[in-house]
C-alpha cells in the first residue's frame, strides 16, 4: 500500500491541527451568537479533521 506522504505530513502539521480546533471554536461562536445552522457542520467538520490529524501523528508515532 502506497502511502501518501505530502499529505499526511501536511494533515498531520501542529499548526493545521490547531488551525481547525480555531476554526471550530469560531464556528461554534458563530453559531451560538448569530443561530445560523450551517455553522453546525462548519465546527463538526472542523473538529473532524483535527481529530484525522491528531491520529495520523498517533499512526505515525507508533510506526517509529
Amino acid at each position: 500500500m502506497k502511502k501518501h506522504i505530502g499529505l499526511r505530513k501536511f494533515l498531520s502539521n501542529y499548526y493545521f491541527i490547531h488551525g481547525l480546533v480555531l476554526l471550530g471554536l469560531f464556528s461554534l461562536l458563530g453559531y451560538i451568537m448569530a443561530d445560523i445552522k450551517l455553522l453546525a457542520l462548519a465546527v463538526a467538520a472542523s473538529f473532524a479533521g483535527a481529530v484525522c490529524g491528531s491520529f495520523i501523528r498517533v499512526v505515525d508515532a507508533i510506526e517509529k
